[in-house]
């Protein structure tokens, strides 16, 4: 089973997973709303009187929440797609597969 997911990984899963994530995002009007208050928060914090060590602290904060989560984001949808297989394995529908116990 990992080298099923191993497999569609290398074959582009993940221009796939953007291209599918990005398509439901962009329709989804919760997170639109979202990114719209991000900007707005964004423009505030630029201007707040930092230092430029304390911009530099609160960027690099920033930037490893956004990775984390984006990378946990990629995780998750992979698991989708790793427990629907198993699920489609266990139910007979996809052969030559083997299920993972």
């Amino acid at each position: 089973m990992n080298k099923l997911i191993e497999d569609l990984i290398k074959k582009g899963m993940g221009n796939f997973m953007d291209r599918s994530r990005d398509a439901l995002a962009w329709a989804d009007e919760t997170y639109l709303n979202d990114r719209r208050d991000e900007k707005e928060l964004e423009r505030r914090y630029g201007n707040l009187d930092l230092t430029k060590e304390q911009k530099k602290v609160m960027n690099d904060y920033v930037a490893c929440t956004l990775s984390s989560n984006q990378r946990y984001a990629d995780i998750s949808y992979m698991c989708g797609i790793k427990d629907t297989v198993s699920m489609l394995v266990s139910l007979g529908l996809i052969k030559g597969v083997e299920a993972e116990e």
